[in-house]
């Protein structure tokens, strides 16, 4: 599956949940998406129930997802996030 995400968009997301989420044992929840970064903040991961996204040094990406439909409703949902 060939995936256009805009990485940027999604850091925005990130720094919202950790701005203004519930701090968490596992990382950081906003609206139903958990943010966490690893290897000293050279991974960032943000992940619903269905998707996680893991982004790496470089902004390059890894995405699981069971499927199109839930990829799509999982990156709305980050862009939304990133716009409040």
């Amino acid at each position: 599956m060939d995936h256009h995400i805009d990485i940027p968009k999604c850091l925005r997301a990130f720094a919202t949940i950790l701005e203004k989420g519930e701090k968490m044992e596992d990382g950081y929840h906003l609206e139903g998406i958990t943010a966490q970064s690893l290897d000293h903040g050279y991974t960032v991961v943000l992940r619903s129930r269905q998707c996680c996204l893991n982004i790496y040094f470089h902004n390059q990406f890894g995405l699981e997802s069971p499927g199109q439909s839930e990829t799509e409703t999982f990156i709305r949902h980050l862009y939304r996030i990133a716009e409040q």
